[in-house]
């Protein structure tokens, strides 16, 4: 009998919670697929909103001009939505409804950054009709806010600096490499100053010369460089040759010019987002043009003369810094708070995610902001990283969306993200308070864009070998590229972005469209080494390139049938460098700066 009482017990006890457990788990299970399937919903979508930036910007010849920068974002963030609605459609109707749930995107670009979110300054208005005195008018409810999603204003990447001596306040602006502009009572005698400029280590600079356009940048010869790419242009009437020409180019204040036709023959055009070719009419820039090609072509044809400007700008406003401000004076410490500007940071280490020391605007041989590890560099990056984590907790912290209780909170992102975030062109995605079960969906997704003309990164450039008339391009630090220089089996012919790798669309009408790649010049074939670009293997060290420590790595491997002696040689090597630091130079000059006429001084 007793034992009859205890199963009786065991049933109406054990039971019951093990049908409790057995949900639970099963809502555990639920909640931890769809919380999965969230994530890779979210990631995919983001992907595809970069990837909608990138073929916008890439095609877009005026991507760099700031309405239609905020067009190609726009795009992107409407793909964003509708690719993340198509995967979620069993869980929400709209993409307005969606929208509830992100409470950011961040679009982190050169010099700045834009967040999408809502705005609460949208105030409701209601028309009332009327005729005479009472005539037809709009009446603005000011007590009533509404939401609405949207860019808020760019956002430069700044900071604020009080002097140690005069306790003026001096604003830099950083960017996503070496650019940057200062404001403020700066200069020595205690003007005004408000000028723009690349940082680079001045005493690498040597033999600069205006009227032939060279110089000497750490041993290398910098000089005008002829540069080509390969279009196919839409007559008016919608014909066009299928296998292009090649044309000479140079960027003329953001823009590419390109050459039609040789000497004094010659006519220079835009190549418009229709793929058509307009003219350039105005005299002060034919002028400009025809001198460039007389003085530097040879009168054969128009040269970039971008590299030796880039350097040749770079070491007089890195001499500037030196000799005619007091931006010895900004250490750290003078840094001002982000979240009141009216206190400095003092000497709490804690502030930045990066401390240094010194006077870290000053550029030195021990601090050359073209190298990742000076202190220049890691202020920057620790700036630009302040600057985003303050705004965006605001704006997450503050959100506010329609029929949605939810604490939105700004997760806290790891150093591989921020990494991500401050190399690059890069969208941040935020999705927040979504119900997975018993508790609410809170993730993010960050996808960089290595592909655009925002940034040109080290590793934004490739350099194009010839050999017996096929074309292949190479990442800098390629060993079979370096192989190939030293046994003379490669011709180095030019070093470009790697935008200019991607194949571009010419659409014709609505049912023909046609391909080309900019760089598939005098050779129908144009291909990526397999070894550093399809494989990914056996490069060398970028940042040892542009520092010049001689890449000595390199042997005739015992197992190819070499003998293990080193073959590779310093001519190899400095023909490789000259390419890669003029490439890189000439396309940062060349990219869109909207502080680039910042250069006076009072």
């Amino acid at each position: 009998m007793k034992l009859q009482y205890l199963a009786v017990i065991c049933v109406l006890i054990i039971v019951p919670i093990s049908m409790v457990m057995s949900v639970y788990i099963q809502n555990q299970i639920d909640a931890i697929t769809l919380q999965s399937k969230y994530d890779s919903n979210l990631i995919n979508a983001t992907y595809d909103a970069v990837k909608a930036f990138q073929l916008n910007t890439v095609n877009n010849k005026y991507s760099g001009i700031s309405n239609s920068k905020i067009r190609d974002i726009e795009a992107s963030v409407n793909t964003f939505y509708n690719s993340l609605l198509t995967s979620m459609s069993e869980y929400v109707r709209s993409s307005d409804e969606i929208e509830q749930y992100t409470p950011a995107l961040l679009y982190t670009l050169y010099d700045g950054y834009y967040i999408y979110t809502s705005y609460d300054n949208v105030y409701s208005t209601t028309q009332i009709s009327g005729v005479g005195e009472d005539e037809d008018r709009v009446v603005i409810d000011t007590e009533t806010k509404e939401y609405e999603n949207g860019l808020k204003p760019y956002v430069y990447y700044s900071a604020k600096y009080r002097l140690n001596g005069s306790g003026d306040i001096v604003i830099v602006n950083f960017t996503l490499d070496n650019y940057i502009t200062v404001y403020g009572n700066v200069l020595n005698d205690g003007g005004y100053a408000a000028r723009s400029g690349y940082v680079i280590d001045p005493s690498k600079v040597s033999n600069r010369n205006e009227n032939s356009k060279t110089l000497i940048y750490d041993g290398i010869q910098i000089a005008p460089e002829t540069l080509t790419e390969h279009l196919i242009t839409v007559n008016d009437d919608n014909s066009y040759d299928p296998d292009g020409e090649d044309y000479y180019y140079i960027v003329y204040q953001n823009n590419k010019i390109y050459q039609e036709g040789t000497g004094d023959s010659a006519r220079y055009f835009y190549y418009t987002n229709e793929c058509k070719k307009s003219y350039v009419n105005a005299p002060e820039i034919v002028s400009y043009l025809n001198e460039n090609r007389q003085n530097y072509g040879g009168g054969h044809h128009i040269c970039s003369t971008s590299a030796f400007d880039y350097y040749n700008e770079a070491y007089e406003f890195s001499t500037w810094l030196i000799n005619e401000t007091k931006m010895d004076e900004i250490q750290q410490s003078n840094l001002l708070e982000y979240e009141d500007s009216t206190q400095t940071i003092g000497d709490d280490r804690e502030y930045l995610a990066e401390n240094v020391t010194g006077a870290m605007f000053i550029p030195s041989s021990t601090n050359d902001p073209l190298l990742s590890d000076s202190a220049f560099n890691n202020h920057r990056l620790a700036v630009i990283r302040k600057s985003i984590e303050t705004t965006l907790a605001v704006v997450i912290d503050n959100y506010k969306a329609s029929n949605i209780l939810y604490d939105y909170k700004m997760p806290k992102l790891t150093d591989d993200d921020w990494y991500k975030i401050l190399n690059n062109v890069s969208l941040t995605t935020f999705l927040q308070g979504m119900s997975i079960g018993f508790r609410y969906y809170n993730n993010y997704a960050i996808v960089t864009n290595n592909i655009n003309k925002e940034v040109i990164k080290p590793e934004n450039i490739y350099i194009v070998a010839e050999s017996n008339g096929n074309r292949e391009y190479h990442q800098p630090g390629c060993e079979d590229l370096l192989r190939g220089v030293e046994d003379g089996s490669l011709t180095i012919v030019g070093a470009y972005p790697t935008y200019g790798f991607q194949r571009q669309t010419v659409d014709i009408n609505e049912n023909d469209s046609v391909y080309y790649y900019p760089q598939n010049v005098s050779t129908p074939y144009l291909t990526g080494c397999y070894n550093c670009i399809v494989n990914s293997t056996a490069e060398f060290d970028l940042q040892d390139i542009i520092e010049g420590i001689a890449l000595i790595e390199y042997y005739d491997k015992a197992e190819n049938g070499g003998d293990g002696t080193v073959t590779f040689s310093e001519a190899a090597y400095a023909d490789v460098r000259r390419s890669y630091m003029t490439a890189l130079a000439r396309e940062r000059q060349d990219i869109y700066k909207s502080n680039i006429n910042l250069q006076s001084v009072e």
